[in-house]
C-alpha cells in the first residue's frame, strides 16, 4: 500500500543504522538479554520514526486518506505525489524531477505543481526537467534550455524565457502553449 511504499527504502536503510548501534553496544560490553532488549527497542523505535515521517509526508502532499490504498487505486496525480513523498522520505539534498506532469490532465498537473511549489517555498533544492514553461518561469531560480544535448541558454527565468537569444529556444517557446496563459 501507499504507506508501505513510502517506508520501504528508509526501513531497508535502517539495517546500517542497526548494525552500527549493535556494534556500539558490543563495544560497551552489553551482552545477553540486555543486548537483545536494547536492539529490539531500537528497531521498534526507528521503524516507528520512519512511519511517522511517512505519515507527515502524506499529510504534506494532501494524501493522508490514501495511506492504506494500493497504487492501482490512485489517480496519476496521486501516484506522482506519492512518488515525491517516497523520494522525500530518504531526505535527499537535491530532488530531481523528469517531466513530473507528463501524461496528467490539467487538474492533476495542478496538484503536482502545487506540491513542487510548496517544496520550493521550503527552500528545497530541485532540478526539474519540464515543458511547463509558465511553471518553470514562476518557480525557478535558474533556467537552462537544452537542445540536442547542448546548453543553448541559461540564466534567470525572466531573462531566458522573456528575451530568448537562441533561435532554437525562440522556436520552442513559440511551439508550446503555456498552461497559465503566458
Amino acid at each position: 500500500n501507499v504507506l508501505k511504499n513510502i517506508t520501504l527504502a528508509p526501513t531497508l536503510l535502517l539495517k546500517d543504522k542497526f548494525d552500527a548501534y549493535k556494534k556500539q553496544l558490543k563495544a560497551e560490553k552489553v551482552k545477553g538479554k540486555q543486548l537483545k532488549t536494547l536492539l529490539r527497542q531500537f528497531k521498534e523505535t526507528e521503524k516507528q520514526k520512519v512511519e511517522e515521517i511517512a505519515k507527515a509526508l502524506l499529510e504534506k502532499i494532501g494524501l493522508t486518506e490514501k495511506a492504506s490504498s494500493y497504487p492501482c487505486e490512485l489517480s496519476g496525480g496521486q501516484s506522482q505525489r506519492v512518488a515525491i513523498a517516497r523520494a522525500l522520505a530518504l531526505e535527499p539534498k537535491i530532488l530531481c524531477f523528469d517531466e513530473p506532469t507528463s501524461a496528467l490532465d490539467p487538474e492533476l498537473t495542478g496538484e503536482v505543481l502545487k506540491v513542487i511549489k510548496a517544496l520550493k517555498d521550503e527552500g528545497r533544492t530541485m532540478v526539474i526537467v519540464t515543458h511547463e514553461m509558465g511553471f518553470a518561469k514562476n518557480v525557478s531560480d535558474k533556467v537552462v534550455f537544452m537542445a540536442d544535448g547542448v546548453v543553448e541558454e541559461a540564466g534567470s527565468p525572466k531573462a531566458v524565457l522573456n528575451k530568448p537569444k537562441s533561435e532554437k529556444l525562440k522556436a520552442f517557446l513559440s511551439s508550446v502553449s503555456n498552461k497559465d496563459g503566458e
